[in-house]
């Protein structure tokens, strides 16, 4: 029987390098992202390795309050799902104070909003099928706040504490759905960094840094094991262990600076 991924933000980044991996396990893909013209892009790209792969695709914005809903009745027509990823993210660079409140707002509603929508709607239905996973990605930035990236911290830490706690609540409960949380690293080959303002910030040159590919056979691997949590990649793993001991003002200091441009 042939399973489903619905992967939001699905035709760039993590979600693209994700996506050429579960369509060579067979896995039909869902996609719904902003722009229609990458998302035909991206499924030739995805072709290109697996000609046979399934794909559908649900051009939207999930800033919408109604897109939850919509992506919902798309998906259950199309015979609905067996792994969400709720990827769809996106960040704006700057101190807070000079930043468009729209576009802090409309960060807030995709990174969070949308992410917790997606998850408690897809939430019943896939334990009435009996089973499934969740796969919600939250950020090293949601360890600590980050200076000029202030609302989007702030987004990330809410899916890694919403994402974890929902998964005790899950698993105390008995239910047949998993949630993964998955924390991955500044990544350089991706949209992100230009999108959000943020070519030639430190962090992206770190050696915490990571690729998009790296990060997707992370997932993978979690998937495999039935891990709740994925800090991707390996050097961020490493660097979590410094950061556990530094003191507070340490760590602080660390963080403007990888955060600050060079």
């Amino acid at each position: 029987m042939t399973r489903t991924a619905l992967v939001t933000g699905g035709s760039s980044g993590i979600g693209l390098a994700l996506s050429r991996r579960l369509a060579a396990r067979g896995y039909r893909l869902l996609w719904v992202s902003l722009d229609e013209a990458e998302l035909a892009a991206a499924g030739e790209a995805v072709r290109a390795h697996t000609p046979d792969a399934e794909i559908e695709t649900l051009a939207l914005d999930l800033s919408d309050t109604s897109a939850p809903a919509r992506v919902m009745q798309w998906a259950q027509g199309l015979g609905g799902v067996d792994l969400l990823v709720n990827n769809a993210g996106f960040g704006v660079y700057g101190p807070s104070r000079d930043l468009a409140p729209e576009a802090e707002a409309k960060m807030i509603a995709v990174n969070a909003g949308a992410l917790h929508a997606l998850t408690r709607i897809f939430l019943k239905p896939m334990e009435d099928r009996g089973g499934g996973v969740i796969v919600n990605i939250s950020s090293n930035s949601a360890y600590t706040p980050a200076p000029n990236l202030a609302v989007y911290a702030a987004t990330k830490a809410f899916v890694k504490h919403y994402s974890e706690a929902l998964t005790q609540e899950l698993e105390t409960a008995k239910s047949p759905v998993r949630v993964m949380t998955v924390c991955p690293s500044a990544i350089a080959d991706t949209p992100f960094k230009t999108r959000a303002g943020m070519d030639g910030v430190r962090t992206f040159e770190s050696f915490t840094a990571t690729t998009a590919e790296e990060v997707a056979g992370d997932i993978i691997k979690g998937l495999d094991k039935g891990k709740r949590f994925v800090l991707t990649g390996a050097a961020m793993r490493r660097a979590l262990l410094l950061m556990k001991i530094l003191p507070g003002p340490a760590l602080r200091w660390m963080t403007a600076r990888e955060t600050a441009r060079t």
